[in-house]
Order: structure tokens, then sequence, then C-alpha cells
């Protein structure tokens, strides 16, 4: 008895490994039904807990319908942009992203190099005929944050900190003042720029010096470096607005919310265009494509007639009514 059942177990196990030797042996044969997607991600990586992370959830998405195999490279391993494109065409994906500005000229010189390999940019404008862009209405969710931080501010000052002075950075700089001057014209907005997305510790420099001049509402676009800024906003007791993803677990007493840029929406709308055809588009992601946005508010005590204000800005903002 024990060795009939001792040799129904081997045998058992001797037809499970040869079911999953193609598995073992030949991963390509795992996923030769499924379309490929490589993602070369921003500077920073994973764990900036903001554009990098947020494109991630967008690669999980996928991965989870079954239907597309995914992977991607960081800066870490291929030490260059240019690099971790050739890899990646080398590798032969269906479509190759490049996460960010900062790696649009490497991308487009290899885009050059092997004009029947489809790629596709996040936050840049490409010409190549065989580019598809992505870029965000950063300006519109920033609206948003500058309302909430306009209903917040008891001082009448709010500093934004910038990554870089630069077209995309602006963007979230105007929207934010736009939102906090339309909830009161005589807020005030201090901008700094700390010319670095991977530095914690200049955010908190910057916000210290913000802070020290009157501000109690902070805004950082900066990447990693915004870490920085909500942290120090929460050292102090004062009010802070995250940026990408929901950052309220950076520091959850002082982020009252997050303008949410869904990066994770553009890995999933590149999916969805180069399985119907390929494509040298430019798509333009808002609110009212969802986008922007903003996280759930937390830490606030608005009058009915604040939240009304708030929602009034949002529904002409949606509508395109928003002087």
């Amino acid at each position: 008895m024990k060795k009939s059942m001792m040799f129904t177990m081997m045998t058992a196990c001797a037809i499970w490994l040869s079911g999953c030797q193609s598995v073992i042996d030949d991963p390509v044969a795992t996923v030769e039904s499924r379309q490929t997607m490589g993602v070369v991600l921003s500077d920073v990586g994973l764990g900036d807990q903001s554009f990098s992370d947020a494109a991630m959830r967008g690669m999980g998405q996928l991965r989870e319908t079954g239907d597309w195999f995914v992977d991607y490279r960081e800066l870490s391993e291929s030490e260059t942009y240019k690099a971790g494109f050739e890899q990646l065409v080398e590798e032969k994906y269906d479509v190759i992203v490049g996460l960010g500005f900062a790696c649009q000229s490497d991308l487009e010189a290899v885009a050059a190099e092997y004009p029947n390999q489809q790629f596709a940019l996040i936050d840049g404008i490409s010409e190549l005929p065989n580019v598809l862009s992505i870029t965000f209405e950063e300006g519109e969710g920033s609206v948003l944050a500058g309302a909430v931080a306009g209903l917040e501010t008891e001082t009448k000052k709010i500093g934004f900190i910038g990554g870089m002075d630069i077209e995309l950075i602006q963007k979230f700089e105007a929207g934010f003042e736009k939102g906090l001057k339309s909830i009161d014209e005589e807020n005030e907005m201090m901008v700094d720029f700390s010319n670095d997305f991977a530095s914690p510790e200049i955010g908190r420099e910057l916000a210290e010096k913000q802070i020290e001049a009157g501000a109690d509402v902070l805004y950082a676009a900066a990447g990693l470096t915004g870490v920085g800024v909500l942290e120090t906003a929460q050292k102090y007791g004062v009010k802070a607005i995250g940026v990408d993803s929901d950052q309220m677990m950076i520091a959850p007493e002082a982020v009252v919310t997050s303008m949410l840029k869904q990066v994770d929406l553009a890995i999933v709308e590149i999916a969805e265009r180069v399985a119907d055809q390929p494509f040298n588009d430019h798509v333009v992601l808002g609110i009212e494509e969802g986008g922007v946005g903003l996280a759930p508010l937390r830490n606030i005590q608005w009058t009915d007639e604040e939240m009304a204000q708030f929602e009034a800005i949002q529904q002409q903002l949606e509508e395109g009514t928003l002087q």
C-alpha cells in the first residue's frame, strides 16, 4: 500500500514538473500568447512614492489582465536611458515606454534608429512617426489643489516648490496659483525650485525657508524631493498637498490631499492603443479623461459655504468655464 502510494506521488510530481518545464527552462514560452511592454522608469526609479510608483501600478493592472507581459528598466541597472531602450529593443517588446521628459532625447534617438519598433513617451511630445506621446493637464489638477490651499490657509501665504523651472513644472505652478487666487485674490504664493527631483534634503531646506516666511500650506511638484517638503510640513504643524500619487502616508497629519497624475492610466492607455494599431498620436489626459484629480480630502474642517465654494470651482473647471 505504501509503495503504491509512493509511486503515485512520484508519478504526479513527474507530471507536474514536466508540465512546468516550459516555465522554468523557457520563460518566453509563457508569454507567446501575450503582448509585451517594456518600460524605462524615470531617473529616481521605484520607491519615489510618486511618478514611477504610479507607473508601476499601471503595469500591475496590465499584468492582472493576463493579456500582457510587462517588464521595466531602472537607471541603476542600465546606467543610461539609451542603454535601457536598446536592451528592450533587443528583447523585442511590442511597445517600449519612456517615463518622464528627461528620457525624451534618448528615446527619440533609439526610435529613429528602429523605425519599425513602437515606442511611447509619457510627459513629453514627440513628432516621430513611431512614438505615441501622452501628456497630462497638470494645470487643471493643480487648480483644485490651489483651491484647497486657498481655503486652508490662515496666513494667506502659500508655498510652491518645483523640481525645475521648466515648462512642465510651470503648468503645476500656474494652475496652483489660479486655484488659490480663485478663493481669495489676496492669497500670496511663494515659489522656489529645487533643481533636483531626487533630494528630500533640499525639499526640507526649501520648506523650512517658506514656513519661516509665513507659509502655512505647501505644495511640491518635485518628485522625491517633495517627500522632504511633506515631512517638514508635518514637523512644523502646517498643511501640505502631495503630488502624482496619494502621498498621505508620508505625512498623515499634514497632507490634506494630493494632486493625482494618473500615470497608471497612461500605461493602460498605451496598451489599449497598441492593441488596436500602431500609433503616433498625442493623447492629453485631463480631468474629463480621469487623468488628473484630487485624492480624498483629509484633515480639513470646512463650513458648508467653503465646501460649496470648492465644489463650484470644481464644476467650472470640469465645464471649462473657470476664468
